[in-house]
């Protein structure tokens, strides 16, 4: 499976995860735009999205050289912020998924209206 198809699987079943809590979810992703990865995972974490957020990403971990059995945490975060093709690369994932798990929602919604 392609990284894309996985980021879609992962982005369908996070909304499903998160159908009340569009705002927060939205708002993680002008976060991550504006301020960048650790700013986006202090923001789930104050917002008690990280955990849910956190399960659904596990999967793409491997499409990052990273050590995959680390937990995304603060060390992870500090450790992929030392090169930067990883943390754009992290980035670029984490976008796609907040975005595909937006439209998701979104999705979602107008089919319960």
């Amino acid at each position: 499976m392609n990284l894309d198809a996985k980021i879609n699987e992962n982005s369908y079943s996070l909304a499903e995860n998160l159908n009340n809590k569009k705002k927060e979810l939205e708002n993680s992703l002008g976060v991550l735009a504006s301020d960048g990865v650790y700013a986006f995972y202090v923001f789930c974490k104050s917002k008690k999205i990280w955990n849910k957020i956190e399960e659904h990403l596990k999967p793409l971990k491997k499409y990052v050289s990273c050590n995959n059995s680390q937990p995304m945490d603060q060390k992870y975060f500090a450790k992929i912020s030392g090169d930067l093709h990883t943390l754009l690369f992290v980035k670029e994932i984490l976008e796609k998924t907040l975005t595909y798990t937006r439209y998701h929602l979104k999705a979602m919604e107008s089919k319960n209206e």
